[in-house]
């Protein structure tokens, strides 16, 4: 990368800070099943994220990652009893964010522009 290029809003940074406050949200995420698999996931995207960032070694393994979190995330919502469409537009807005960043990484052959 070089010092001109533009530094771009970190996708896994945005999903992050919207999977930590969905998880807080208990009238959002009524069983705290799911309330504990969202906070896993943000742990698992956030060392993703510093991964990334680091080196290109893990691009490939990072891009695919994501892209099952943000399949597990739209199941999830879509699978929520009672049906909530709130919850379901948020994780919604977290799984596009994972699959740029998945398709970001998918082709990169350097470190994304992203913000650290």
């Amino acid at each position: 990368m070089s010092s001109n290029a533009p530094v771009l809003e970190n996708p896994l940074t945005s999903a992050v800070q919207a999977l930590d406050d969905i998880s807080r949200d208990r009238e959002l995420l009524a069983s705290p099943i799911d309330a504990g698999s969202v906070t896993r996931m943000a742990v698992h995207i956030t060392n993703i994220n510093s991964s990334v960032l680091a080196s290109t070694d893990d691009h490939v393994n990072a891009s695919k990652r994501l892209n099952d979190f943000a399949v597990t995330l739209a199941r999830m919502a879509k699978n929520s009893q009672p049906p909530n469409p709130l919850l379901t537009d948020r994780m919604s807005a977290v799984a596009n964010h994972l699959r740029f960043a998945s398709k970001e990484l998918a082709g990169a052959t350097s470190i994304p522009p992203w913000q650290a």
